[in-house]
């Protein structure tokens, strides 16, 4: 009876061993899929991270070319609104004077009309 209980113990035992062996074998497989697929991506995104960085470096040459673009327009900007603001100041001044001239002027000579009239009648 001992004999057949450490029988049917050390056949227990083989089918255990068996058994994960099966399981580290499926295991391994997938393992080596996943090394497989994890090399392919690394294949595949480090060119695509290069062209990226490449891409961004060309970002912002353009973004400093469009920068100093700006700036330069700014600053025609604030010195048209100076030369505006000069130019009215110029011609606003002798316009109002002689706007101002020729509205005094007519009232004077519409004075003199009404008092001719007033003359007369």
């Amino acid at each position: 009876m001992g004999g057949l209980a450490a029988l049917i113990c050390a056949a227990s035992f083989a089918l255990f061993m068996l058994s994960l062996a099966a399981v580290a074998w499926k295991l391994s497989r997938t393992m080596a899929v996943t090394n497989r697929i994890l090399d392919d991506i690394r294949r595949e995104t480090l060119p695509l991270l290069g062209k990226l960085q490449t891409t961004m470096d060309h970002v912002n040459r353009e973004m400093e070319y469009v920068d100093g673009v700006l700036e330069a327009v700014g600053g025609l900007a604030s010195r048209l609104d100076s030369m505006t603001a000069a130019l009215q100041q110029l011609v606003t001044s002798p316009l109002v004077r002689f706007l101002s001239l020729g509205i005094g002027a007519r009232r004077a000579l519409g004075e003199r009309a009404r008092r001719e009239d007033g003359g007369k009648d």
